[in-house]
């Protein structure tokens, strides 16, 4: 009797989802990691020069000196523009930048401070229009996954979200995945144009927020997806069936047992 008394009233509780999962705390997490996506994407997307310290790829003459002012000259590449700065003594003495413009051409006179040719600005700036693209495109879309976050979690909206989240985070993948073939596409042509020369390209701090991005992205994926997940599992669990009216639990088992 007390066991079977115990089943039943365990099976009436009302099966309730881990509580990291629930609403109160989905939703806050989830619209705090969209926007962060979108202030990331949205950081990079205004980078050099419109924004000169967020940089997407740096291109560094080692041993082309200046004969004037013995300075080191480096190329700085952003999606709206480029800027070329001299060094001197680990000193930044001189910067001259080009752009903002969309699909942007690095000039002649730029390339030639640091030795090179416009072969190598041509692969950059084909990659930087495309990166500028999706950039934008992750933004918006981080936009869309934010506002629905905040939205009453109906069936429908939670399916949504989980849609937008998930397109959000391959786009952001993609996007870093571009970053990084970049600056790879770059050091090889350097490498073949240019051989024994002493280029050294670096990765720029852009790089880095937008694999932050792509980070967070993924965590709001599996987030979503594990309440969606506990969701369903709860709502297809068998209900428990109520005594019928009239007929006391004693009297039930009592019939049984006859």
């Amino acid at each position: 009797m007390g066991v079977l008394q115990w089943l039943r009233g365990d099976l009436a509780k009302p099966q309730k989802l881990p509580r990291l999962l629930q609403d109160h705390a989905v939703r806050p997490a989830c619209f705090t990691l969209f926007l962060a996506v979108f202030l990331l994407f949205l950081l990079v997307g205004l980078s050099l020069p419109i924004i000169k310290s967020i940089i997407i790829i740096k291109v560094s003459a080692v041993n082309f000196v200046d004969p004037v002012s013995n300075a080191i000259s480096e190329l700085q590449f952003g999606v709206w523009g480029v800027c070329v700065l001299s060094i001197l003594n680990g000193v930044e003495v001189q910067e001259a930048c080009y752009g903002p413009q969309l699909g942007y051409t690095v000039p002649t006179s730029i390339l030639s401070v640091v030795g090179l040719s416009s072969k190598l600005a041509n692969v950059a700036e084909t990659t930087l229009l495309t990166i500028l693209v999706m950039h934008l495109v992750s933004a918006a879309l981080s936009t869309v996954a934010f506002v629905l976050s905040l939205l009453h979690r109906s069936y429908l909206i939670t399916t949504i979200t989980l849609l937008a989240a998930i397109i959000t985070a391959i786009v952001s993948t993609i996007a870093f995945a571009a970053n990084v073939a970049l600056v790879l596409g770059v050091k090889e042509n350097i490498d073949s144009l240019f051989p024994g020369a002493n280029f050294v390209v670096t990765f720029g701090n852009g790089l880095w927020m937008v694999l932050a991005a792509v980070i967070l992205a993924w965590i709001a994926v599996i987030t979503l997806s594990a309440q969606r997940y506990y969701r369903c599992a709860v709502s297809q669990r068998p209900k428990p069936k109520v005594p019928r009216s009239g007929i006391s639990e004693k009297d039930s088992m009592e019939k049984v047992l006859v």
